[in-house]
């Protein structure tokens, strides 16, 4: 088990921790009267993700771990997870980060509809078993059906339609829904997505939490991560509630200083899909009524020999966020000895390498290029860091949005783009 995250704000340069408290005392205090009273816009059916830690439904625990055991039985080991946006970014995420903890599986992610990709991945998989995970919480959603139909087909041809059920888990409405009428007329394994958790909220529910079971992922420490995370953002005072305080950062650079982008950085590929999910979270929560940051991502230190450049010298229209793990779980020791070029590096490790790389670009950006720099600290790459930084993020996402005067569940934008596609397909 990793130690709790840390916010390191030394490099900000446009404000002082202390001012931020006393611009945005009062108005978080309000904003977490609101959601106690459950005034604050969308928080009396959409923040059931709060409290899940806390009170997680142990026969769907069992549920779970007692599906993970027959397919083990079976012998899966590939499993094809078809779903978008927050129907698989948690479960990627968490699976990427968690990558120590995985057991011999195969994950394939099916999570948009181009011809290309499709067809590979039916290449790879033809003739083969392999476990299918549908998320959608109606089943109307058209990328995941359209997904799904190739697959159960691609399975059938090779098991036979009368054995292809027991390969299939649904994860969709309890209650209601195309997708969940197609499994009890199939006799599928059906999971429930509850009726107060959006989809980008959802990545401790079956949602995210039956495939990281199924990857080997220990879920009992990810929980605890993001029990500890509740309790510490469960206060409203900003010198104890980083979660709280980041978001009043990101405001006010963005409200303030008028900033336009935040730049996420990572000093680890693991870690990539995690900025994806950061993407989401924060792109459709808050990028409502002409409102909010736009989320980037970068790879650091590949990315610094290309946008590095950009970071250093271009336009001043962003900040950076780097989230740094402070220990890997492997050490790799160089040998560099008798070597003239390189010998200043013999015995160093290569995580000593990355960090001084990650100490340079931050003292470059901060006082040569004038960027406002946060750091996040996380001790290890790990499940509990893992279900820490989910639950740590759904309050920022939340708390920022309120500021900002939007409500962090709808999607309204989305919603649009469907309806076009659909307007275009039926013409």
């Amino acid at each position: 088990m990793g130690n709790k995250l840390t916010l390191n704000i030394n490099n900000l340069i446009d404000i002082k921790p202390d001012k931020l408290i006393g611009l945005y005392q009062d108005k978080v205090n309000k904003i977490y009267n609101d959601i106690e009273e459950k005034r604050a816009v969308g928080s009396d059916d959409w923040m059931g993700w709060r409290m899940l830690p806390i009170n997680y439904d142990q026969k769907l625990l069992t549920k779970m771990q007692e599906q993970v055991s027959k397919w083990n039985k079976l012998g899966i080991t590939k499993l094809v997870v078809i779903g978008i946006g927050g129907s698989y970014l948690g479960a990627k995420a968490a699976i990427d980060m968690c990558y120590k903890s995985i057991k011999n599986v195969t994950i394939e992610w099916v999570h948009n509809i181009s011809s290309d990709y499709i067809d590979g991945l039916c290449r790879k998989l033809a003739k083969q078993i392999f476990g299918i995970v549908v998320i959608s919480k109606s089943g109307t959603t058209l990328e995941p059906a359209i997904g799904f139909k190739i697959f159960k087909d691609l399975l059938a041809k090779f098991v036979g339609p009368s054995n292809v059920n027991k390969y299939i888990v649904a994860i969709t409405d309890a209650n209601k829904g195309t997708l969940l009428q197609q499994a009890k007329h199939s006799d599928w394994c059906t999971l429930p997505i509850p009726d107060d958790i959006g989809g980008r909220f959802s990545m401790l529910t079956p949602v995210g939490m039956f495939i990281m079971m199924y990857a080997g992922l220990n879920w009992k420490q990810m929980l605890l991560g993001a029990k500890d995370a509740y309790k510490d953002t469960i206060s409203s005072n900003l010198e104890i509630n980083s979660a709280a305080r980041y978001a009043a950062i990101r405001h006010y650079l963005y409200t303030n200083k008028k900033y336009a982008f935040e730049n996420v950085n990572f000093y680890d590929p693991h870690l990539l899909a995690l900025g994806e999910q950061w993407k989401q979270m924060f792109c459709e929560s808050e990028g409502k009524d002409k409102k909010g940051l736009f989320e980037t991502c970068s790879l650091f230190t590949t990315d610094l020999h290309s946008l590095g450049q950009y970071f250093q010298d271009g336009t001043r229209n962003f900040y950076e966020l780097t989230v740094l793990v402070t220990k890997p779980n492997k050490e790799i020791k160089l040998n560099f000895k008798n070597d003239e070029h390189f010998e200043y590096l013999n015995n160093k490790t290569l995580d000593f390498v990355n960090k001084a790389a990650f100490n340079g670009t931050i003292a470059a950006h901060t006082n040569e290029g004038k960027v406002n720099n946060i750091v996040i600290e996380i001790e290890h790459s790990d499940e509990y860091n893992y279900g820490y930084l989910s639950m740590w993020l759904s309050m920022v996402v939340t708390i920022d949005a309120y500021l900002l005067g939007v409500n962090p569940f709808n999607q309204p934008g989305v919603e649009a783009y469907k309806k076009g596609m659909m307007s275009n397909l039926k013409k």
